[in-house]
């Protein structure tokens, strides 16, 4: 940790508002961070994980947060069209999108009167994120909706090799991040009662084996977003051939990042899994369907339209779910303090 910096000075306390969508947490960065620099959101992005990320492991890490920690900051927009801009944190890094800070966030903007309230209807948050632009829209009820960027299949049906000779169907799938898709019942698992712990080793299983036979995971526009985010366990039921049912309801397992799990149904995963049930026939536009996560959380999503993106059949979904507000929190940091840089045990 010698290489980590501490706070300066000039910033020795950090504020936040602390939220929860579905239980997992939002740590949103209020003040005390230096500038950001960029042109771009994904300049600024780069600018994090540069020059500012002592900052990150500060406030996700232990003593102050833990391995499940996340965060955004808060940064002006490049896009004409954006109300807000945001930037995502978690234990490894920064993430391209981030569906339960999407609700979170178009929450606090508008109770802080960034974006004024519509007494007429819901009101429209447009959020800036790393894989382009979110539109929210608030209820009266603190019910949040989004509409996704477009979302496709990169790869199906991949094979991975089990310890018992068998073989786990893969498929890999955008969302606003790229999640490999599994399904539970090949490597032991239930989506809805086994062991998270279980399901993280898998996770970290599943990424070493994309690794090692060198798929290729690539975003068309932008080699910012072409990485391998996290691995979702479901119990999909058939995802190839025709005449299986829709599914009214489904429970994900999302593992992102260094090994950590979603307490949400995850809102970029939901939006990924909703691409591929479309693009195998098992969810029509228009059709909504009931996302579950480990905490019992629901997100209620369906596909609002389908396009072509550079030569992807690809769809944007609607996802909906609540936030709620859990504190406030000032964060310091003593020069003398030898665990000062933040540590993650497990």
């Amino acid at each position: 940790m010698a290489d980590v910096k501490p706070l300066p000075k000039s910033a020795e306390v950090v504020r936040t508002v602390e939220m929860h969508t579905g239980g997992e947490p939002l740590r949103i960065v209020v003040s005390g961070l230096p500038p950001i620099v960029g042109a771009t959101l994904l300049e600024k992005r780069r600018y994090c994980r540069q020059q500012l990320d002592h900052y990150r492991r500060l406030l996700m890490a232990e003593p102050r947060g833990h391995r499940d920690m996340y965060g955004a900051y808060l940064v002006a927009p490049d896009h004409p069209q954006a109300h807000m801009a945001a930037l995502f944190l978690h234990n490894e890094g920064y993430s391209t999108m981030c569906g339960h800070a999407m609700m979170a966030l178009a929450r606090y903007l508008v109770d802080e009167g960034v974006v004024a309230r519509d007494p007429a209807g819901d009101t429209e948050v447009n959020i800036q994120c790393p894989c382009g632009l979110v539109r929210t829209w608030l209820g009266a009820d603190n019910m949040v909706r989004f509409l996704s960027v477009p979302a496709f299949v990169l790869q199906a049906d991949l094979r991975l090799p089990l310890p018992d000779g068998g073989t786990c169907r893969l498929d890999i799938c955008y969302g606003g991040a790229f999640y490999a898709f599994v399904r539970a019942a090949d490597v032991g698992l239930r989506a809805g009662s086994s062991a998270a712990a279980d399901f993280v080793r898998e996770a970290a299983r599943v990424r070493r084996h994309v690794a090692e036979v060198g798929v290729t995971v690539r975003h068309p526009e932008s080699d910012d977003l072409g990485f391998l985010y996290g691995v979702i366990f479901g119990d999909f039921g058939p995802l190839s051939g025709a005449g299986a049912p829709p599914p009214d309801a489904l429970t994900l397992v999302t593992v992102f990042a260094d090994g950590q799990l979603d307490r949400s149904p995850c809102g970029s995963g939901t939006t990924a899994c909703c691409a591929l049930l479309h693009a195998v026939g098992r969810l029509p536009a228009d059709r909504p369907c009931t996302f579950r996560s480990v905490t019992g959380a629901e997100f209620r999503a369906r596909v609002a339209s389908t396009s072509e993106f550079h030569q992807h059949q690809a769809v944007v979904v609607e996802v909906a779910g609540r936030a709620f507000y859990t504190g406030r929190g000032e964060f310091t940091c003593e020069s003398d303090d030898p665990l000062a840089a933040g540590f993650l045990v497990l």
